[in-house]
């Protein structure tokens, strides 16, 4: 599958407070692959990459990708098959990767950002991104960070996609678990067990808190409280 890699008029900059629905429905009729939200900078040197959950209506991440720019940094979003199980087209996700690397080359670091069902799908893409890292000519460094993510699936969703259990140690990759508290995550909370547990080694998890800015702490407001945090 090729991937979509191509500068918009869709511009990150111009989100005002009050218009991140439209904004956000903007963001989920791009077609596969990665998507610059900026105009281009080739002397950018983090590259910050926003990878959706299930039945996104995009909005959530406008804010958080807002308040991560800087003019140091270029802005992406990841668009998948979330309807499909999240362990297939990680090719696609790994080939963007690849092409945000090439096209910044005073790129010395990389955030991914996974929410939801997303976090599924970028863990089952972990073993090409490190293999990407390893194999760079250029040192840069990659951090992962999971948002209220589906990581420990039902036994039905694991049986259907044949996913299988992560358990390797990724040494080139700095992972980070931000955990909602599931009684109020309103995608969380009907589970037996909390689904977003994971174990690896070296990993940095968080739980977040109760409320934020006067507000319930729930699904998607996750991820604003993480950018906040970055």
């Amino acid at each position: 599958m090729s991937i979509s890699f191509w500068i918009q008029a869709f511009d990150i900059n111009n989100f005002d407070g009050k218009n991140a629905f439209n904004l956000g429905s903007q963001l989920i009729e791009f077609p596969l692959g990665i998507h610059m939200l900026e105009p281009k900078d080739l002397h950018s040197t983090t590259a910050i990459i926003g990878i959706h959950g299930s039945n996104s209506e995009g909005y959530e991440w406008i804010y958080p990708l807002w308040k991560l720019n800087s003019p140091s940094s270029a802005v992406y979003f990841y668009r998948w098959n979330d309807k499909d199980c999240a362990n297939t087209s990680t090719n696609l996700l790994a080939d963007s990767l690849k092409e945000v690397i090439k096209s910044n080359p005073e790129l010395t670091a990389i955030k991914l950002l996974a929410h939801s069902y997303g976090g599924l799908h970028l863990l089952h893409s972990l073993s090409l991104i490190e293999e990407i890292v390893k194999n760079l000519e250029r040192d840069i460094k990659i951090e992962i960070h999971f948002i209220a993510s589906l990581l420990s699936p039902p036994k039905l969703l694991a049986m259907r996609c044949g996913l299988k259990d992560v358990s390797t140690s990724f040494i080139h990759l700095k992972i980070f678990n931000w955990k909602t508290i599931q009684e109020i995550d309103g995608a969380f909370r009907g589970y037996k067990n909390d689904p977003q547990e994971l174990s690896l080694p070296n990993i940095i998890q968080t739980r977040l808190p109760e409320t934020y800015n006067g507000r319930k702490l729930g699904h998607n407001w996750s991820i604003s409280w993480v950018a906040e945090q970055l």
